[in-house]
């Protein structure tokens, strides 16, 4: 237990933090059970292309549907209480779809259970990821809040790297399988990420804390206000409202450049595999950016020269993948791009808890909304991009093309967005009016 100022800062937190930071990580195998192995899942359950990429679908669209009330629900109740309601979700949508192939034999019922499961499961994620800020805020100090809100942000990223080839792997399943060898690799992905969650929230309900004996850090009064209360509150902020637009670009352009990336490098002349090289490229990026850019805000003390910097540098690096066929140029701009664009994620969350308005009481509230409208961001702007492909006239190269100029002209809005309406909130500035005042 270490003294800072009036407040103690316990080293159980990094308990707290790891167990929360396992279940982040491992809920996006429960929604990547599927992905890898779309082709597969297809021709198993006998099911079109719209079916099978709708297990996959399903879990962002709950964002747009719940994150908001789910980050309203962890202001009221507090981060454990709230998150275990997601984690509770996880396990049993982890179960049901383990059971489903030994309950019926029919693909079609397995379908609309998985369909089901997949829905329920998206639903508990939405509850455990709203709380990526709320759990650093009640154990961290105010100082090393943006750290910790990186270090949990990088075990969701994590998860989503890992979760893709660990699918494949444990699937194993052969160019030319049968139903039969299909069905025996599902089968063990479904159980063994039962297995993983539910061993992920019996750690979670074991270790977990609300909050330490004493407060880490200024914390407001509890505050009960419904969502129908918090959220005028919330988009009365200029800020606030500069963020969700931000929110929106910064996942559309995330995720447009993963699922663009295989026709692009496809037109350059490069395999898929050098195209899912690249596009992971790009979360690897984010994990090491998620680990070190929070902690640098933290130590100058300024959060809006990294939002600027997370769109600046997506301008040319965006370009560069579109028009240079290059492979060690590519992946290098990949990486650079998603390595100052995905921490800008936990630094957006920590700018809500800072935010004189809203605070740390009402910080869930505000990262639930932000992840519902970065979820529409992610849903509607590739399938806008794939409108403005094909409602072109040219070749299918410079379609494509074009559709990353666009993202770059997004990315350029952004610049402007934050530079004019998003009013800095770090320490330094604090400092320098609490000085002033005085």
């Amino acid at each position: 237990m270490l003294e800072e100022e009036e407040y103690k800062v316990y080293g159980y937190r990094w308990v707290v933090l790891t167990v929360f930071g396992l279940v982040l990580a491992i809920q996006n195998f429960l929604w990547l059970s599927f992905s890898p192995i779309e082709s597969d899942v297809q021709r198993l359950l006998n099911i079109n292309s719209t079916q099978a990429r709708l297990l996959a679908l399903v879990g962002p669209f709950m964002f747009i549907l719940v994150a908001s009330y789910a980050g309203s629900l962890s202001d009221r109740v507090g981060f454990k209480s709230s998150a275990g309601v997601g984690v509770i979700m996880l396990v049993v949508a982890g179960i049901v779809k383990a059971l489903a192939p030994h309950l019926t034999s029919s693909a079609t019922a397995q379908y609309w259970i998985y369909l089901a499961m997949q829905t329920l499961g998206g639903t508990g994620s939405v509850f455990a990821l709203v709380n990526l800020s709320k759990m650093p805020i009640k154990w961290f100090p105010e100082k090393s809040r943006a750290f910790a809100n990186g270090l949990t942000t990088m075990c969701n990223y994590l998860g989503i790297a890992i979760g893709l080839p660990f699918v494949t792997a444990i699937a194993s399943i052969k160019e030319g399988a049968d139903n039969a060898a299909i069905s025996a690799g599902l089968n063990r992905v479904l159980l063994v990420n039962c297995i993983l969650m539910a061993a992920a929230a019996a750690l979670y309900f074991i270790f977990a804390r609300e909050e330490p004996p004493t407060p880490a850090g200024p914390i407001p009064e509890a505050e009960e206000i419904s969502l129908k209360e918090s959220f005028p509150r919330l988009m009365r902020s200029s800020t606030f409202r500069a963020l969700c637009l931000v929110s929106l670009l910064g996942y559309g352009i995330y995720i447009s450049m993963t699922v663009t990336m295989e026709k692009i490098m496809g037109f350059h002349g490069f395999s898929k595999s050098f195209a899912s090289l690249v596009a992971g490229g790009i979360t690897l990026g984010g994990i090491m950016g998620a680990a070190a850019l929070p902690g640098i805000s933290e130590k100058i003390g300024l959060r809006k020269p990294f939002l600027i910097l997370a769109a600046l540098v997506n301008i040319p690096a965006i370009l560069i993948i579109a028009y240079i066929a290059n492979r060690p140029v590519d992946l290098l701009s990949g990486f650079i791009g998603g390595f100052v664009l995905l921490p800008a994620l936990p630094i957006t969350f920590t700018i809500v808890g800072e935010m004189e308005e809203i605070g740390p009481r009402l910080a869930a509230t505000g990262v639930g909304v932000l992840l519902a409208v970065g979820s529409i961001g992610s849903v509607a702007v590739p399938l806008l991009m794939e409108v403005f492909a094909r409602k072109q006239t040219e070749m299918e190269m410079i379609d494509y093309r074009l559709s990353l100029v666009v993202m770059a002209v997004m990315a350029a809005i952004a610049v402007l967005v934050v530079w004019r309406y998003v009013r800095e909130t770090g320490p330094k500035v604090k400092y320098k009016e609490s000085t002033s005042q005085g």
